[in-house]
């Protein structure tokens, strides 16, 4: 299975700004030897020149007359559903965005850069793999228990698309769900946070987690509990459960230290707390052919990820990441768990989540469990000091013994 896109991808701009689209197709001229771009200022000739041939990524603007990109998009999704589909939206189009977030991979904030315009349509192109990919697919539709997006996320997303929803309300809507609200109350009681005083109410929960981590939470809390540990003979949900949320503890205070805006600490947050749900999915789905990957790792002193690359034809990494990937989250999140592993097979030497995955992951095992296996005993310091980070190990290590303390 690769990682790298292949040599010439198709990619299609979509704005009524003629001016913008002039600034896109002068940014990635020097890009046209690996990229072949499209450009159009309507959204129903877009569809149009997709009819035509097919795109591998549809670049558009939220706000346009007639059609606008939440329509595009969702149009897109069910015309050409092998497509990337990536928004530009501004703070006022947060009610458009809540309508097409199953739609669209990534949601790119305006005013963007053009080097993170590059960088995002580069990591769509490059995890496009996880969607095409035939092994990866047929073991996808092996597996018993499928975790789908909980509808209480998408209601949480909903209520935040409005400027004037309060901590109260977002905690009303968490309270509609029973099961959830006990889970978050015995989660954020637990000695994962350290909390000196007992939180009783959902209003109080939802202030102590801030609404990133609490959305980032429903998610994990209703992916683990659709799988029943005791039909797992040997392998603990708990113990991957406990190592994600440590991780999620860990990534969250190297990505204060490293002063990333609120959006990318969520997306740290997220990736880091579902990194390995993918070991889940095999183990519980496949329990027979996880033990058999389990002790052929141990007879040739292998990793689990080669290990289950030699049962499967693929890893917890890219299992995981296929999820996600259906789901339609955030490139960038499908990235971080596709490759927290292997971060050089990115291609893009850029400080991302999958930075911060990839180290949170190495730092958590190496001081609560330093008898780990072979997956976490190394962290890649070539990629950290490609994306130039690798320095800054040390100070996160402090920050990650300090993260862990309140759970020791």
């Amino acid at each position: 299975m690769t990682l790298t896109p292949s040599a010439t991808k198709r990619v299609l701009f979509v704005d009524d700004e003629t001016a913008l689209l002039d600034l896109y197709r002068l940014a990635f001229e020097k890009e046209e030897n690996e990229w072949d771009f499209e450009f159009t200022d309507s959204a129903s000739t877009a569809l149009k020149m997709m009819e035509t041939a097919p795109f591998d990524v549809v670049v558009t603007d939220m706000r346009m007359p007639k059609m606008s990109g939440a329509d595009l998009v969702l149009e897109v999704m069910k015309r050409h559903p092998q497509t990337s589909r990536l928004i530009l939206s501004g703070y006022a189009d947060q009610e458009q965005v809540a309508r097409c977030i199953g739609a669209t991979h990534q949601f790119i904030a305006k005013p963007v850069g053009l080097q993170v315009l590059r960088s995002t349509i580069c990591r769509v192109c490059t995890l496009d793999y996880l969607l095409g990919d035939e092994t990866l697919r047929k073991l996808f539709a092996e597996l018993r228990t499928v975790p789908s997006l909980p509808s209480l996320y998408f209601r949480i997303n909903e209520a935040l698309a409005s400027p004037d929803t309060s901590i109260e309300a977002i905690a009303e809507i968490v309270q509609q769900d029973p099961g959830m609200t006990a889970k978050l109350l015995q989660l954020v009681n637990s000695a994962f946070f350290g909390i000196s005083r007992k939180i009783t109410s959902p209003v109080e929960a939802v202030q102590f987690l801030g609404v990133g981590r609490l959305r980032s939470l429903v998610l994990s809390l209703h992916v683990f509990s659709c799988f029943d540990e005791s039909q797992l003979h040997g392998f603990s949900i708990e113990k991957v459960w406990s190592h994600s949320i440590s991780t999620g503890l860990v990534a969250q205070r190297i990505a204060r230290q490293e002063k990333v805006d609120r959006a990318m600490t969520d997306e740290i947050f997220v990736a880091s707390v579902l990194h390995d749900i993918g070991k889940v999915m095999l183990a519980s789905s496949l329990p027979d052919r996880y033990r058999s990957a389990v002790l052929l790792a141990a007879e040739k002193q292998i990793t689990m990820v080669a290990a289950e690359r030699e049962i499967f034809g693929a890893s917890h990494c890219e299992v995981g990441a296929y999820l996600l990937g259906l789901w339609g989250l955030p490139g960038s999140i499908v990235e971080a768990i596709a490759l927290h592993h292997e971060p050089e097979r990115s291609g893009l030497p850029i400080f991302s989540p999958l930075s911060v995955v990839h180290a949170a992951n190495f730092l958590e095992k190496t001081i609560t469990d330093p008898q780990s296996d072979p997956d976490r005993k190394t962290v890649n310091t070539d990629y950290l000091k490609a994306v130039g980070k690798a320095d800054r190990l040390d100070d996160w290590e402090d920050a990650a013994r300090d993260a862990l303390a309140p759970a020791r």
